[in-house]
């Protein structure tokens, strides 16, 4: 009998356990020291010196730290080992000058690190070059006074002006609106006040808006996309340019809706390889996804989620075309009502992957990445309201050169007395198990197997990694209460069963040298008359690759 597959995968409504991620903090005295923990985001990009893909994860220490303590700039920690290890890089620019509201980074191909922050009443663009040892500060990025919520992007150039482009959105809070500004990057640009040249004209590209307004920008052509829900329309939109930024199309509607079917702050959006374009966001009680093959034109929505309990905070990030994954807040079982209210509630960080997005009814696998993170209302309402805003107004997603889902969260442990203080231990969970968001990565697991009476023969030997790394570890776990064995795919481990007429459940798990893991479960049958059968595999599970049979049967 031989059986493959790259991983399992349960079906939508069921949910795998933690283990499935690797959940670190990334600094356990960043409440004590640095603050921080609050509005965290996470980026895989390339690396300033050329060893390899890095993890960069910053967020703010706050416009204001209490007392006579000196204000701090943002919090940015770099791990050179996919989230194993992290490293402190102190930004140290212009100390006691703003500080440190907004957080947000970008990478460029050369591994320039580009990190904005609130500075007073205008954002900074910061730079640094040689993997956050060293800044150079720009406290007029924006280029505009009295801003607030900026984000970052790169795309290809589209004016022959760098090699790429930084594009930089933030909200004009003196009635502006939605502005936007650009500059071109090279290898080597350090960023000025005067670096910078504005978009749309610039002119607002709305000014309705209600702070939803998050922009990707596809690495393929360079088109910008933004998303907004915009309420003097009642509806979730998408406004688009083609041109660089010069001007933007739209908007174009994905959804209507109210403010309370459109819950959650944010709402965001993301191309994959492809460039096809998704969207979420959360009502009160499910999460829902959006996904356009037309360059935002026209959408398809989906619901993820099944249960009924309050869910905030999504965020999402693509891979290869089709590959989504996403993570969100929500609150326990049977819960109602808007996040702000939960104030006994117990809140759980979930995922969801999902390789078909494209598909008419995509399937979602749900995952409990970190429970119980958070206790009481989750503040939903930005500078407003008194619920506690200690997990920040998002957590973010991104997807590294392998295919894994990386998330960045909070967990502030139902701090009880320092509850709403806006700090919380800074997260991180790394996928460990498939499905994975990029094709033809990860180990693959082949097994062969022979039987005889009682005895199994499992041959691994074609068992391996589809990029050719090290398997570091191979298990088999028989299913029959003996203790699991370590092998390597060399060998061609055998097994004797205590029991004629029974089933064994055997697992077969292998994981490369970055942690990626890949799991095989067959079910063997000692038939009634000493012969054997392959049954499916359990109900609850099924392959993720296209298995491939070939049934042998051997009688005594």
């Amino acid at each position: 009998m031989a059986l493959s597959a790259l991983a399992t995968v349960l079906p939508a409504t069921a949910e795998l356990p933690r283990d499935e991620f690797h959940v670190a903090i990334v600094d356990p005295t960043v409440r004590n020291d640095r603050l921080g923990g609050f509005e965290p985001h996470i980026l895989a990009g390339p690396s300033h010196d050329g060893s390899g893909e890095w993890y960069y994860y910053d967020s703010p220490s706050g416009l204001v730290t209490g007392g006579a303590s000196p204000r701090r700039p943002g919090n940015l920690w770099i791990s050179q080992d996919y989230g194993q290890t992290w490293e402190f890089h102190d930004k140290g620019t212009i100390p006691n000058v703003g500080a440190s509201g907004d957080s947000f980074t970008a990478i460029s191909s050369a591994g320039g690190i580009y990190y904005t922050d609130l500075y007073g009443s205008t954002a900074s663009v910061d730079t640094s070059l040689d993997g956050g040892e060293n800044w150079y500060a720009n406290p007029m990025g924006s280029l505009y006074m009295v801003v607030d919520r900026q984000w970052l992007d790169i795309g290809p150039s589209r004016d022959g002006i760098g090699d790429e482009t930084l594009y930089f959105s933030f909200n004009q809070m003196s009635g502006g609106g939605l502005l936007m500004v650009k500059t071109g990057i090279t290898t080597g640009t350090i960023l000025d006040s005067y670096s910078w040249r504005s978009c749309n004209l610039g002119l607002p590209i709305t000014t309705d808006v209600r702070a939803h307004d998050m922009f990707a920008v596809d690495e393929n052509d360079g088109t910008i996309y933004i998303v907004n829900y915009a309420p003097g329309r009642g509806q979730l939109e998408v406004w688009v340019s083609t041109n660089g930024c010069g001007s933007f199309d739209g908007p174009f509607k994905i959804v209507d809706g109210s403010s309370t079917e459109i819950q959650n702050i944010f709402a965001i959006i993301d191309t994959d390889m492809a460039g096809n374009v998704y969207v979420t966001w959360s009502s009160r009680d499910q999460l829902h996804f959006a996904a356009s093959t037309d360059q935002a034109r026209t959408w398809t929505t989906h619901t993820v989620t099944t249960s009924f309990s309050v869910k905030a905070l999504p965020w999402l990030a693509a891979g290869d075309a089709g590959r989504v994954g996403l993570a969100w807040y929500e609150a326990g079982p049977g819960t109602s009502g808007s996040p702000d209210e939960q104030s006994e509630s117990w809140w759980d960080l979930k995922a969801a992957l999902t390789l078909d997005a494209l598909n008419a009814t995509p399937t979602f696998e749900l995952r409990t990445v970190d429970p119980q993170i958070h206790y009481g209302g989750l503040q939903t309402t930005g500078t407003g309201g008194g619920s506690d805003r200690d997990l920040g107004d998002f957590i973010t997603v991104d997807i590294d050169s392998p295919g894994r889902l990386l998330i960045s969260s909070g967990n502030d442990r139902d701090d009880g007395n320092i509850a709403n203080s806006r700090m919380s231990y800074p997260m991180f969970a790394g996928q460990r198990d498939g499905p994975f968001l990029r094709e033809n990565t990860g180990p693959e697991v082949v097994a062969d197997v022979t039987t005889d009476d009682r005895r199994a023969r499992l041959d691994l030997t074609a068992t391996r990694d589809r990029e050719g790394l090290a398997l570091t570890n191979l298990t088999v776990d028989w299913g029959d209460g003996s203790a699991p064995e370590t092998v390597d795919n060399a060998s061609v481990p055998t097994h004797t069963f205590p029991d004629r007429e029974a089933a064994y459940e055997v697992t077969v798990q292998a994981t490369n040298a970055i942690g990626m893991r890949a799991t095989l479960v067959l079910t063997l049958r000692i038939e009634p008359d000493d012969g054997w059968s392959l049954a499916a595999p359990p109900t609850a599970l099924v392959l993720l690759a296209v298995v491939a049979v070939a049934a042998r049967r051997q009688s005594r």
